[in-house]
């Protein structure tokens, strides 16, 4: 009696597994292409200063929006948070914490886990016109099985 519970529960996690990969491939077939940029515009997002990014996407006419704030934890350090919206997932926004980038001191990244595939956010300044600094959203795909995008 066990061995047919374990094979039935074998087989429930492998659709599962399959189900889930597929409904993640649909979300992210407006993705055609590996790399995505825009930039950032300041925004009042309850009392706090935040950013908002509209990356447009070439598929189904789409757009995804990278949202960025900071925090302060428990122990009163900075943390700088992500929230990714307009993928169609089970779960829609996608929050993720922002580390900075060893090299550079402006310069941060974020991962969002999608099953097998990423999303990597880069965020870092330029200069804009009259020496105004700007900040770019850079998005990449990068999927599990090493195939390229676009």
């Amino acid at each position: 009696m066990n061995e047919h519970r374990n094979f039935a529960l074998r087989q429930r996690q492998v659709y599962r597994s399959r189900v889930e990969t597929q409904f993640t491939d649909y979300a992210l077939a407006g993705l055609r292409k590996s790399h995505y940029a825009g930039v950032f515009e300041r925004i009042k997002d309850r009392d706090r200063p935040a950013w908002l990014a509209e990356l447009k996407l070439d598929g189904f006419q789409r757009s995804l929006f990278v949202k960025l704030w900071s925090s302060r934890d428990r122990a009163g350090n900075i943390r700088r948070v992500g929230l990714l919206q307009g993928l169609s997932l089970k779960l829609e926004k996608r929050t993720f914490d922002l580390i900075t980038i060893p090299e550079t001191r402006d310069r941060f990244q974020g991962i969002v886990e999608l099953q097998s595939d990423r999303l990597v956010i880069n965020v870092f300044p330029a200069t804009a016109t009259g020496e105004r600094k700007i900040y770019f959203c850079h998005l990449e795909l990068v999927r599990s099985d090493g195939s390229i995008v676009g």
